[in-house]
């Protein structure tokens, strides 16, 4: 890889680890030692990003890549941000396998359930307002 490519994707990697962050999610690009990749980015402790900023759309190998440095970071899912031309960062593409989204969704709503179950159902109602509030 040259190193105008290398400096592309750092600088989406970056990027996309800082829309993240302002959006108080936890976001890290863990530094890469030995011989397999754990991503590009981690976000809250389960998810591992493969960030793409590329013309080419690979989203078959890109989403094997993804799920096999989840596997390798010790988290439970792996996606791709893909990164749209003249786009923000916020309208890149998130892909991932179906497999993924349903095992990603059926926690969520178990997760809800207990949620609207306990006490805490007030508090989380508020914290989503505001997640999904203006500018979220």
């Amino acid at each position: 890889m040259s190193s105008a490519n290398k400096r592309k994707g750092t600088r989406f990697e970056s990027a996309v680890r800082n829309w993240l962050l302002d959006r108080r999610s936890k976001a890290w690009r863990p530094a890469q030692t030995g011989h397999k990749d754990e991503g590009d980015v981690h976000v809250d402790g389960m998810v591992a990003l493969q960030c793409k900023d590329a013309s080419q759309q690979r989203y078959s190998q890109w989403v094997d890549d993804a799920n096999d440095q989840a596997v390798n970071a010790g988290l439970p899912y792996g996606a791709v941000v893909h990164k749209k031309r003249g786009k923000p960062v916020g309208e890149s593409l998130v892909v991932l396998d179906l497999d993924t989204f349903h095992t990603m969704q059926r926690r969520l709503r178990v997760a809800e359930d207990f949620l609207w179950a306990s006490n805490a159902r007030t508090a989380y109602e508020s914290t989503i307002a505001e997640i999904e509030g203006p500018g979220a």
